[in-house]
C-alpha cells in the first residue's frame, strides 16, 4: 500500500511539474541542415538546461509557419512566440533595424560579430518596443553577394539586370544604385525565379546558394560581399512581458551562448559548402570591391545625416 502511494505521489508531482512548464514556440524559414537551424537548436537545448526544463522552446524550420514575413507578423499580433528572420527584412517592421543592412558598413566578419555581441546591438534590438516585438537575438548569415548565370565584377555588370532582393527598401535602394533592378521576392520563392529566368541573379551567402539548391540555376558566384547583415530572432512583446526577469534573464543569455556556437558552426559549414558547389560546377570570382563600395556610398553618407540611424552607424563603426 505504502508503495502505491508513494507512486501516486510522484506521479502527481511530476504532473504537477509538467504543467508548470512552459514551451515557447520558435519558426524560421531555413533547412534543418543550416548552421542557424543548429544554433537555434542549441539555443533551446540550453534554455531547457537553465531553467531547469521549466522553459522549453519547440522549433518549426523549413518555413512550416508560413514565409519569414508571415511568421513575423504571427510574433507581433502574439500567435507565435518567435521567429527567425532575415536581417533586411526586419526594417519592414521596424525602420531603424535597416542600419544593419547598409552596405559595407562592416569592416569583415570579426567587426560584424563585436557588434552582434555588443550593447550597440542588443540597443537597437529594443527599438520596436510597442510595435508588438523586441529582438532577442542576432545570428550570423555571413556575408552576401551576387550570384546568376554570368560573373560580375564591376557594378557595371549588373545594369539592367532583375536582381532578387529580400522585401526591403535599403537592399532595393542598394541594388538600384549598383544599376540593377531590384525585384523583392520571398525565400522560397528564389530557386524557382532564377530556374525560370524571371530574374537574372540574387544576392545571399555561400550557404544560401547550397543549402537552397540555388547552385543548380546560379553557377558564377561574384565575391563582393556586400553586405553581411545578421538575420534576427524577433519575440512577441506578449510573450516577453509574460516572462519574469529571471527567465527573460535566461533567453537572453542563452541566446548570446548559442550565438557564439552558430557562428563556429557557420564558419564550418560555410567552408564545406564552398567545396560543395564547386563539385556542382559553381565558379567563384573576386571583384572590384572598391567600385562596388563607391556605388553605395550615398546609402552610408544618407545614413549618418539622419540622428538615431547616424547615431547606431557611429557607434557601429567605433567598435574594435
Amino acid at each position: 500500500m505504502n508503495k502505491l502511494i508513494l507512486a501516486f505521489v510522484a506521479s502527481s508531482l511530476l504532473a504537477l511539474t509538467s504543467a508548470q512548464a512552459r514551451n515557447l514556440t520558435l519558426g524560421h524559414a531555413m533547412s534543418t541542415d543550416n548552421a542557424q537551424h543548429q544554433g537555434m537548436q542549441i539555443f533551446a537545448d540550453l534554455v531547457k538546461e537553465k531553467s531547469n526544463g521549466d522553459l522549453t522552446i519547440q522549433i518549426f524550420p523549413n518555413a512550416q509557419l508560413g514565409s519569414e514575413r508571415d511568421q513575423a507578423e504571427q510574433v507581433i499580433n502574439g500567435a507565435l512566440d518567435m521567429a527567425k528572420i532575415n536581417g533586411s527584412l526586419a526594417e519592414s517592421f521596424e525602420p531603424t533595424l535597416k542600419v544593419m543592412g547598409l552596405p559595407f558598413l562592416f569592416r569583415d566578419s570579426d567587426h560584424q560579430r563585436a557588434f552582434m555581441h555588443s550593447d550597440v546591438a542588443w540597443d537597437l534590438m529594443q527599438e520596436s518596443k510597442g510595435k508588438g516585438f523586441i529582438g532577442l537575438s542576432l545570428l550570423d548569415a555571413g556575408a552576401r553577394s551576387f550570384y546568376g548565370q554570368k560573373p560580375f565584377f564591376t557594378p557595371e555588370d549588373l545594369k539592367g539586370l532583375k536582381i532578387r532582393v529580400p522585401e526591403s527598401q535599403t537592399s532595393m535602394r542598394m541594388v538600384s544604385l549598383l544599376g540593377g533592378n531590384a525585384t523583392p521576392m520571398p525565400w522560397t520563392e528564389i530557386y524557382t525565379g532564377l530556374q525560370q529566368g524571371i530574374m537574372d541573379a540574387a544576392e545571399n551567402s555561400i550557404s544560401s546558394l547550397v543549402e537552397a539548391r540555388h547552385a543548380e540555376v546560379a553557377k558564377h558566384f561574384s565575391k563582393d560581399e556586400h553586405t553581411m547583415t545578421p538575420d534576427i530572432i524577433l519575440i512577441s512583446e506578449a510573450t516577453w512581458n509574460s516572462l519574469s526577469e529571471a527567465e527573460q534573464g535566461i533567453l537572453r543569455d542563452a541566446s548570446l551562448e548559442a550565438l557564439d556556437k552558430e557562428i563556429e558552426l557557420w564558419a564550418s559549414n560555410e567552408a564545406a559548402n564552398v567545396e560543395k558547389a564547386k563539385e556542382i560546377g559553381v565558379q567563384f570570382y573576386d571583384v572590384d570591391k572598391a567600385a562596388f563600395r563607391e556605388a553605395v556610398k550615398p546609402m552610408i553618407d544618407d545614413a549618418l545625416k539622419e540622428p538615431k540611424l547616424g547615431e547606431y552607424v557611429r557607434r557601429i563603426q567605433d567598435l574594435h
